[in-house]
């Protein structure tokens, strides 16, 4: 018995020691070390660089110096934030320390003027919430025979049917609003879940394209977006889908798979135009960071990247009707609805 103890013990010994030769020695968290890694991971996955007429290289060469120069892990880190901000893409961040930072967009500090409670309360007074445990979507009645959705945001995973509680609620409506200004994004599969309940059909509305070698240009093929009809509830009168400059994202990918829908109008901005499917890397010191890695296209395979979505029909909301309490981007399309 002894003997097996001794002879499994080394078996053991020897496989650790043979997993050590494989996995190699811990990685360094040296400033250098998680400086080249951060860049060299950009430089095989990060989709935009040839989009955007970015030099990696000169990017780098521009950064490193400062960043190994830095006196703290602060400073390391606020240099690494800048060289990101270069790439201008909101869907690029580093988290480091509990705090993250990201590129801001001209179209993060410009006024929206929309005001959620403001509108809702003098044009959606009887809104109600659904019941789906964080309440993700507010439902009611516009007007006469115009229902009205609000989905703020597409965060969280697995909660697209609670739209069906909303299209269940507004049974006697002929046409619906759905506002989505100010939707940073989300879940994909969720913005594809709520715009299923719309679809009479399976429907293209784009395609991906994933980076996938060590040029810049290296890329898949064509990898196409669908929507199918899903849930228990579909409404399929017209629908107007309200946007705005802070849009983003998986809200884009909504706006997207809205517009190949018959009977869809989109009122009011362009979108943000930040379409890169963010994948998530950790560095060996703990920190995370996120980079895009595809690039989207419209079904007519233009990008959008850094343009955004132009609606059907553009409404750009004055300083004097926002002062006076008018939401000109739901008038219009309420009026819409009901001509």
């Amino acid at each position: 018995m002894r003997l097996r103890t001794i002879a499994a013990a080394g078996l053991a010994l020897a496989s650790a020691a043979c997993a050590s030769d494989l996995v190699g020695p811990p990685p360094s968290t040296d400033r250098a070390s998680l400086f080249d890694a951060v860049w060299q991971e950009f430089d095989l996955h990060y989709s935009f660089f040839q989009l955007k007429g970015i030099d990696w290289n000169a990017v780098g060469a521009k950064h490193r110096p400062a960043a190994l120069a830095a006196t703290s892990d602060q400073a390391f880190a606020a240099e690494l934030a800048s060289m990101f901000a270069e790439l201008k893409d909101p869907h690029v961040t580093l988290t480091a320390n509990g705090r993250t930072m990201r590129y801001i967009a001209p179209y993060d500090t410009m006024p929206t003027r929309y005001n959620e409670h403001a509108t809702m309360m003098k044009y959606v007074a009887s809104a109600a919430t659904t019941s789906g445990g964080q309440g993700h979507v507010r439902y009611g009645m516009a007007a006469p025979n115009v229902g009205y959705i609000r989905i703020a945001s597409f965060l969280g995973g697995g909660w697209g049917n609670e739209i069906d509680e909303a299209l269940g609620s507004l049974g006697n409506a002929k046409s619906i609003v759905i506002d989505i200004r100010g939707n940073g994004g989300g879940e994909r599969g969720v913005a594809n879940d709520v715009a299923g309940r719309f679809m009479d059909r399976s429907r293209t509305f784009g395609y991906l394209r994933y980076r996938n070698g060590k040029n810049h240009s290296d890329f898949t093929n064509y990898v196409t977006e669908t929507v199918d009809p899903q849930g228990s509830h579909h409404f399929s009168g017209p629908v107007f889908v309200l946007t705005n400059r802070g849009d983003y994202s998986s809200a884009e990918d909504f706006v997207l798979a809205m517009r190949v829908r018959p009977q869809t109008t989109i009122v009011g901005d362009t979108t943000g135009g930040a379409s890169g499917g963010p994948i998530v890397r950790e560095l060996p010191n703990g920190w995370t960071y996120e980079l895009s890695q595809w690039i989207e296209y419209t079904p007519n395979k233009t990008t959008f990247e850094g343009v955004g979505l132009a609606p059907d029909v553009v409404i750009k909301p004055t300083a004097a009707t926002f002062a006076a309490g008018k939401d000109e981007v739901l008038e219009q399309a309420i009026a819409l609805a009901i001509r």
